[in-house]
């Protein structure tokens, strides 16, 4: 080795144990948070800010605060499949740059035809969308 050589020590070269962060897996049958800076406030499935939709959509949301996901998920509020997703839905979810959380779209019934729209991250409900004309994932009922 020459002058200008540096020697790199050993335990540089060998270490023992490496570090890796651990983080604690949250439970996915918690009791739900919602998230609604999430909202979308444009395009065919606005959200109803300011509106009398938006307090029953809250008053509903008040009503699941107490229940965990496996109590309220069912028939009537559940993960919509991809291929199921309108084609004007999938197309709202490019533009707002959403389209990789197409698999974790859940559905609430509100009431009738109306429905409220979010990505489900374990325990957090992101909300996303009002649907009140059935319109992201339309009935096959007859």
């Amino acid at each position: 080795m020459g002058k200008n050589s540096k020697r790199v020590p050993a335990s540089a070269i060998a270490r023992g144990k490496e570090k890796s962060v651990r983080s604690k897996e949250l439970p996915t049958d918690s009791h739900p948070s919602w998230r609604f800076s999430t909202v979308d406030k444009n395009g065919p499935f606005a959200w109803p800010i300011g509106t009398k939709d938006e307090l029953k959509i809250v008053g509903k949301l008040h009503n699941f605060d107490s229940m965990k996901w496996s109590d309220i998920e069912g028939r009537d509020h559940h993960i919509l499949s991809a291929d199921s997703i309108s084609k004007d839905a999938i197309e709202r979810l490019q533009e707002i740059r959403r389209d990789d959380d197409i698999d974790s779209i859940f559905s609430f019934h509100l009431g009738g035809q109306k429905r409220i729209i979010c990505i489900r991250d374990r325990n957090v409900a992101k909300l996303l969308w009002f649907d009140p004309g059935h319109k992201v994932c339309e009935s096959r009922k007859k």
